[in-house]
């Protein structure tokens, strides 16, 4: 018979619980503050500033899948492809900012070529690029494709850029578990980097494309890694 009354007793602070609960949930899903805001339309100001040259490679912008918009709700997507009009050897680019970290949880190559068709044909190297002072620790990833012809096979260098955090640029996805675990990190947001090469590319070439879109780049990653300061 006493425990009606101690459940009425503790009610209040179960309420007060699942508030404080919904409380916290909030700060993950509401609208950004304005000095967010601001922050994201200079990031936003910096990728759409990329240029269409790369050394010797005009770029043309390719079409982003609406599936990968409504997956990563970006602030940005670049996706552009980069040609040599003398000798036809080519590249693609992908810069993609998430307004939220978390959206872009999961979201990399292993996870996301296999699942469109592409099968790894080795393990992914360790690749280190420099952006002016700051080294970044890369992922090189290789990937084939079969179409019933002759297999496609690529060769993806990524990474990812957080702006908080004593680590800012990285290829492993605990950098954005852990830009995630707070609600100020994550709706700071998260970039990702690829930068994508055939296969049968000499390294010379390869290696020269990296450091050229690097330092075109550079902007970009330092607006990114630099947070709302």
């Amino acid at each position: 018979m006493t425990s009606r009354p101690r459940l009425r007793t503790y009610a209040p602070l179960i309420s007060a619980g699942i508030l404080l609960a919904l409380a916290v949930a909030r700060l993950w899903t509401e609208a950004p503050s304005a000095d967010t805001t601001a922050y994201m339309a200079r990031v936003a100001e910096r990728i759409d500033a990329m240029p269409y040259r790369i050394g010797r490679f005009i770029g043309v912008d390719a079409e982003v899948t609406p599936g990968a918009v409504e997956l990563l709700q970006p602030n940005r997507i670049l996706q552009r492809r980069f040609k040599d009009p003398v000798t036809g050897e080519q590249f693609s680019l992908v810069i993609v900012h998430c307004k939220i970290a978390k959206d872009m949880a999961g979201h990399f190559p292993p996870n996301c070529y296999p699942r469109a068709g592409w099968e790894a044909t080795e393990e992914a190297d360790t690749v280190s690029l420099e952006a002016a002072d700051t080294i970044v620790n890369a992922s090189l990833y290789h990937f084939s494709l079969d179409s019933g012809l002759l297999p496609t096979r690529i060769d993806i260098l990524n990474f990812f850029v957080v702006p908080s955090g004593p680590q800012r640029y990285g290829s492993d996805m605990r950098l954005i578990d852990l830009a995630s675990r707070s609600a100020a990190g994550s709706r700071l947001g998260a970039a990702q980097v690829q930068i994508i090469t055939p296969r049968g590319m000499d390294e010379a070439t390869r290696e020269s494309i990296w450091a050229q879109t690097m330092d075109v780049a550079l902007p970009v990653l330092t607006e990114i890694a630099g947070g709302t300061l």
